[in-house]
């Protein structure tokens, strides 16, 4: 029993000092965050490739029933448009935002 009593606490001082020691140093941390968040996704399955690879998917492959985003794509098209005209209207230069515009 005297044993148990005194290995227990030795267990707890020793995983604290442990993550105290780890937590110090900024850099320490990011590593122990990196590999904390790959044990993380090995285990459940999940990685951000997988998550990458659906985006990619949908961007690639426009559903044409998706009408809320078609929309979407349809007003941001539309948006360079009517700042184009309102700014000739008016006799200004079009502000350029890249470098191909100038």
């Amino acid at each position: 029993m005297k044993k148990r009593n005194f290995l227990l606490p030795s267990l707890v001082a020793g995983a604290v000092g442990t993550a105290t020691f780890l937590l110090r140093d900024e850099e320490k941390r990011e590593q122990l965050k990196n590999v904390s968040k790959r044990s993380f996704s090995k285990w459940t399955g999940f990685t951000k490739e997988k998550e990458d690879e659906e985006l990619n998917e949908k961007v690639g492959h426009p559903e044409p029933y998706d009408f809320e985003d078609n929309k979407m794509v349809s007003e941001g098209a539309m948006h360079s448009v009517h700042h184009f005209d309102k700014a000739e209207e008016k006799g200004e230069e079009p502000i350029r935002t890249s470098i191909q515009d100038k």
